[in-house]
């Protein structure tokens, strides 16, 4: 596995359990690990070279240059990007309690919510309180949900999507800056990687709290290639963010 391309470039990704396979083959010293909306500003600001970035992130800056073939995704069920809620249907929520963590995730719920939800759930970005509904993401949301079982419902933003739309979704991609001078082969190093972590989900399953629930989420939930079902997802996505006012126009994307 040639890594020669990424050498010298700063790098930056989530520290969720879901992207741990596509950095296991780095030097964790050479990897910059934030929450989502704080390696957004990273990437933004320049610290870094690449970025596993949120997808809305991507689309805010008008889209750019990713990864093919490389992303932390799901077809259905994602089980870490959630509504909890004390009621059983979503419609019936009355307010959901934004998590800042995530712009990518709360946008997801902002378009789900005007596309196919306009009379339901309202957003608010107060405390939710003991009982009140709230978004949460990564392995907060998989923590949250072991330990709150009884009397909670969970409302999973990866199948809210396809049920309306029939697609899978995209929640991170590799974002490369419009000045990397070599991006082919950086998305190639990349996709060696990918791959190497793959191979490597039953070791880093080991290393968490619940080894068998870690396994199963990396394995049957979390998605890592994209394929064209998932380019018609990030599309349409896209598409929806800009009709609701969430970016000034639809993302222009190239795979690399």
């Amino acid at each position: 596995m040639a890594l020669s391309a990424l050498a010298d470039l700063r790098i930056g990704s989530v520290p969720y359990l879901n992207a741990k396979p596509l950095v296991w083959g780095l030097d964790p010293s050479r990897v910059v690990f934030e929450i989502p909306a704080v390696l957004s500003g990273s990437y933004e600001r320049g610290e870094v070279d690449i970025a596993l970035l949120p997808l809305f992130e991507v689309l805010q800056l008008g889209g750019g240059a990713i990864a093919d073939d490389i992303a932390v995704a799901c077809r259905g069920e994602v089980l870490s990007v959630f509504v909890a809620s004390r009621e059983e249907s979503f419609p019936d929520i009355a307010q959901i309690s934004l998590d800042p963590a995530s712009r990518s995730s709360v946008a997801l719920t902002k378009v789900l919510l005007d596309e196919f939800y306009p009379n339901g759930p309202r957003v608010i970005s107060d405390d939710p309180g003991e009982s009140g509904a709230r978004l949460l993401i990564g392995d907060p949301a998989l923590e949250f949900r072991q330990t709150h079982r009884e009397g909670w419902h969970y409302h999973d933003l990866g199948l809210l999507w396809q049920k309306h739309t029939g697609l899978p979704f995209v929640f991170a991609a590799w974002a490369f800056h419009k000045d990397l001078a070599n991006p082919t082969e950086v998305a190639q190093s990349l996709r060696d990687i990918k791959q190497v972590g793959l191979e490597a989900r039953a070791i880093i399953a080991r290393n968490e709290p619940d080894p068998a629930v870690a396994l199963a989420y990396l394995t049957e939930n979390i998605r890592y290639h994209v394929g064209p079902d998932e380019k018609k997802a990030i599309a349409l996505f896209s598409q929806l963010a800009a009709k609701h006012g969430l970016i000034e126009k639809v993302a222009e994307i190239r795979y690399y």
